[in-house]
């Protein structure tokens, strides 16, 4: 796969974790016990998805004067299996998202703007927890590495412009 269709894959994957973040943080503001844990992971998919994006922006570029890419096969490599691991993260947390608005339309009360969930929807929380920390660090995980291929590019784009 060339670095245009891994870039163009990249910039895919960052709008929908962008999409994701906003029905967190939309998710946060309605749930007065979870606002905090929710708010947190909309951060880190809004943060990922930032990431994702100016890999794609510096896929496309060429280095000046030869017009080769700058990532070479084993970073677009590292890049798109990286992408392919934040995209899953991304289903799995709008999946968890979607079941919890579903749970809570209808069955909960609304005290001050905000849904008040009931002492049995309040005690499955430590349950369902471990879960969402796990899909916290993978993405975590993923955002580090991809901030490292970010952080290679540059060096390499940089070192290529100085040798010219």
């Amino acid at each position: 796969m060339d670095g245009v269709s891994v870039a163009a894959s990249l910039v895919g994957i960052s709008a929908v974790g962008c999409q994701i973040a906003i029905k967190l943080y939309t998710l946060a503001t309605q749930i007065s016990t979870a606002s905090e844990r929710i708010s947190s992971i909309s951060n880190d998919v809004s943060l990922t998805s930032g990431v994702l994006q100016q890999l794609g922006e510096l896929m496309t570029q060429k280095a000046a004067g030869d017009g080769t890419t700058i990532f070479s096969q084993g970073g677009l490599e590292t890049t798109k299996t990286s992408a392919a691991m934040c995209e899953s993260i991304f289903k799995e947390i709008e999946q968890a998202a979607r079941d919890a608005s579903q749970q809570i339309r209808g069955r909960s009360k609304f005290v001050g703007g905000k849904i008040k969930l009931s002492k049995s929807e309040r005690l499955k929380w430590p349950f369902l927890q471990p879960s969402i920390d796990t899909l916290k660090n993978d993405l975590r995980e993923a955002k580090g590495t991809l901030m490292l291929m970010l952080q290679v590019t540059s060096l390499a784009l940089s070192k290529k412009m100085a040798d010219m």
